[in-house]
């Protein structure tokens, strides 16, 4: 595979699924996007949940920490090494420069945070009270003031079974290249300045929203949703927030065949560790609505891309449904059916 050398770390597998150098799954997201996508997301509750995404973030990151030998220190030794893997970390993934105080050049402001924050408390071996203010879009300073008890481990999580659809075990690895280039502390694909996200942060967040209410407008808020997927508010809100997200955007989808989806799939997609989208029929080929079959460490928000997609190609408003199917998530699409009646 032809990358930076940064990037020889990272498994990009056949499946379309991208693992990090210590061997979780990742995304990868353009800035932008990620930002366009969190405002349509925030949206869709009462009140804000910037601090619920920092701490997804660190706890996420934590939990990664303590599971890897390399960013273990002993009482006396080793405290230096694993400072230098941390900042190794945030640099291969395009999160920013990690400084003692501040961060530099931070490819989201609540993420790049909540991660810098797991990574102080680890290596200092204790819990801090965060306040951070953003000067600039360049620059992040903290402050952080230690709490006083033990520095338990967060609990884990038990992903939504929309937040993974139909994953396989051992894959090969993939052959892609990839436009990707690091430039100082920043990560760019192509022109879109971008980062490697932590499928964890994602599982962590949404964990911490179950029940919480929702209010998903649009085409999206009207989308039928299967009895058995769990929390369909929340799933929708992400589904919304994604569509949102692709929505905001001026990517082109042209397509003549129902195989044209190809290509713009596995663009969307495949090259950006999100799995692989199959296209099980297709309008355009005569059927009365577009089904996708998503395989996905993020199911819920392909398919809000998915949806988007399918309403820049035809020019319509969309009829939805999402359903689970032999472990996949399934998406149907078709125009709006009038009732004369």
């Amino acid at each position: 595979m032809e990358t930076n050398g940064h990037l020889d770390a990272f498994t990009f597998r056949t499946d379309g699924l991208f693992f990090d150098p210590q061997h979780h799954a990742c995304v990868l997201m353009g800035t932008v996007e990620f930002a366009s996508f969190w405002h349509a997301f925030d949206g869709c509750f009462s009140s804000p949940l910037g601090r619920k995404l920092i701490y997804a973030a660190t706890d996420a990151e934590e939990t990664m920490l303590r599971q890897r030998e390399d960013f273990q220190y002993g009482r006396w030794f080793g405290r230096r090494r694993v400072q230098a893997n941390l900042r190794q970390r945030s640099h291969r993934m395009g999160w920013g420069r990690f400084e003692d105080e501040h961060i530099l050049m931070p490819a989201n402001d609540a993420i790049t945070v909540g991660l810098f924050l797991a990574h102080r408390e680890h290596t200092a071996g204790q819990r801090f009270n965060l306040e951070w203010n953003q000067r600039t879009s360049e620059r992040i300073d903290v402050v952080l003031q230690p709490k006083e008890g033990e520095m338990t481990p967060v609990p884990p999580v038990e992903p939504f079974t929309w937040l993974s659809s139909g994953l396989e075990g051992d894959v090969p690895k993939a052959s892609l290249t990839l436009d990707l280039d690091h430039r100082g502390s920043t990560l760019f694909n192509g022109q879109a300045r971008s980062f490697f996200l932590p499928v964890s942060v994602i599982q962590r967040l949404l964990d911490g929203l179950r029940g919480r209410p929702t209010t998903v407008p649009g085409d999206v808020g009207s989308s039928e949703v299967d009895a058995a997927l769990e929390e369909p508010d929340l799933f929708l809100a992400v589904v919304h927030a994604s569509f949102e997200a692709f929505r905001s955007t001026d990517q082109p989808v042209y397509l003549q065949r129902g195989e044209d989806w190809g290509g713009h799939l596995s663009q969307q997609f495949t090259q950006r560790g999100f799995g692989r989208v199959e296209v099980l029929q297709s309008v355009l080929d005569g059927a009365d609505s577009t089904v996708f079959r998503v395989q996905s460490p993020l199911p819920a928000v392909v398919a809000g891309s998915v949806l988007a997609m399918w309403c820049r190609a035809h020019g319509k408003r969309p009829e939805a449904s999402f359903s689970q199917v032999d472990e996949f998530l399934t998406v149907t699409v078709r125009e709006p059916r009038v009732n004369y009646d």
